[in-house]
This record gives structure tokens, sequence and C-alpha cells, in this order.
């Protein structure tokens, strides 16, 4: 959802934000049944606890003009579809059922099977998280070997304490969350900006332009000039490139007088002399743990 783009998918960015957050599961057509089963069979009180809100939702939150129009003032684009969380899909299809099998008009030898039926139900709208068999961590950290490897090789080729670097977009992610002391270019929200080409009023243009130069080459592999490219790195004190191998500006960096001081799995990590690095003194809390 965070590659999704209100300016450009206009009114169908809620469709879209619906399908990428129910995925291949069923849960919320089944709430959206039993809601429409409450309009016209349910107790006051059903429609009271249900039905009224999802109404309110249906015409808010699941209303395609809604995110257009706010889109005008805030840009919501990366925070939007957490208004779906508000849905209470798992409350109902549990208060449904749970209603219905204690109901007074069904004995005991139909409490089972009922229950086992609804149980089935449930799992075969859901996605098996093991569907594709069982994976068997790395390292302890739940992340690639790789990454590790990464961050490994970087503490070997620099003498800074909080070097910075920058990585194509998943090896941004997942260093992020290793190794906090390699200090990143680009946030996480200035690359899912840039990546989904969101909107940039001047002044972030300004304000990221460096950064959004080395995102250009990083993490859309497009060739820029080199002098210019450089002149971020200084400017944003990055000592550290890493790019897929596959990456087609593995030239185009070397070119531009990086270094190549190693290679993981299927990254290779670009070493840059700063023309006057700067050496980061962060604060320490590691006494107080």
């Amino acid at each position: 959802m965070q590659d999704l783009s209100i300016a450009n998918d206009g009114i169908s960015y809620i469709f879209k934000c619906i399908s990428l957050y129910n995925g291949s599961a069923f849960f919320l057509l089944i709430y959206a049944a039993i809601v429409v089963v409450i309009a016209f069979k349910g107790t006051e009180e059903m429609k009271r606890i249900f039905l009224y809100p999802s109404i309110v939702m249906l015409f808010t939150v699941y209303n395609p003009l809604l995110p257009v129009v706010i889109n005008r003032v805030f840009d919501i684009n990366k925070e939007y579809y957490r208004f779906m969380w508000i849905t209470p899909v798992a409350v109902l299809i549990a208060a449904t059922a749970s209603y219905w099998l204690i109901s007074a008009k069904h004995g005991r030898g139909f409490i089972v099977p009922a229950f086992l039926g609804i149980t089935c139900l449930i799992i075969a709208a859901g996605t098996f998280v093991y569907e594709d068999g069982y994976r068997v961590a790395e390292n302890p950290y739940k992340i690639p070997n790789e990454v590790i490897a990464v961050s490994n090789m970087i503490r070997k080729n620099t003498d800074m304490k909080y070097p910075v670097a920058v990585c194509d977009r998943d090896m941004q992610m997942e260093l992020r969350q290793y190794d906090a002391t390699i200090l990143l270019a680009a946030d996480r929200t200035q690359y899912l900006n840039f990546l989904g080409d969101g909107y940039e009023d001047e002044l972030m243009q300004e304000k990221n332009e460096y950064v959004n130069r080395l995102l250009t080459v990083v993490g859309k592999f497009e060739k820029i000039d080199k002098d210019s490219f450089t002149e971020a790195l200084n400017k944003t004190n990055t000592q550290f490139v890493v790019v897929p191998k596959t990456a087609p500006v593995l030239r185009f960096l070397s070119d531009a007088g990086l270094e190549a001081v190693g290679t993981t799995g299927t990254r290779v990590v670009y070493r840059f002399e700063l023309d006057d690095p700067i050496y980061y003194d962060l604060a320490d809390y590691n006494a107080l743990s």
C-alpha cells in the first residue's frame, strides 16, 4: 500500500487499498454479509453496536471521494489504509458466531457440529501463514544474513562510529532495523515518497535535493551527472553505497570515483572518499540499559 498514490489513482485508490488490505482472505466480505443480515434481521442492540457505525464508515472511510478530498489538504497516501483498522471485522464475526451458537432455539446436539463448521469456514476464509512451508529463520534477528554481512562490511571499511550509507530499497529498510549505528542518508518516509512519486512542494524539493539525487541512482537505478552525484554524497556525508549486483549503475558508481570494497550474496558495497568527512558523536544510552 505504500506504493499507492491518491493523486495518480483518484477514486480507484480506496478500492486498491481494500484489495491490498484484504489480500487473499475473505474476512471483509464475510463482515459485509453479516452487516447486511443485521440490517434486515438483527436486534436493535446489534444494529446499534455494528450496523450504524458501519453505515458511518461506508460514507467516510470507504467513500472513494474522501481520500481525494483530504489529500488536497494533507498528504495521507501512506497512512489512509490505517483507517480500515477501525473496521471491527474480527469482533463482528466472533460476536455473530457466538450469538448464533448460544441461541435458545439450538440444542446441544447442534452446537458442536455448528462450532466445527464455523471454525472450518473461518480457516478457509483466511490465509494460512505457512502455506508455502515453514521457513526457518536464518538468524536470531529474523532478517536475511546478507543484511548482517553488509553491516559488517561497512564497519570493516570505516573508522567512523556512525557512518552514513544509502542502499537499494529492500536493504535500506532491513539495515535500519538491524544496525541503528549506521545512519541512513534517506529516512523511510523520504525513500517511499520518492519511489512513489509523492508530491513535494518547493520547500521540500529544496530540503530533499541532495537525498533525491542519491535515490535517483540507488533507488531508481538511473544515471545522473557524476559531479552532481558526488556532490550529494559529500553534502549528506554519505560514505557507503549499497546496490544489487544486477543494478545497471555499477559502472556509473565506479566512474564516479567510488570503490567497490566487497560483495555479499547479491549486493555490492561501494565506499566513497569524502572530501570533508563529519565524524558524528551521538548520545549513547548503553550505560542506562
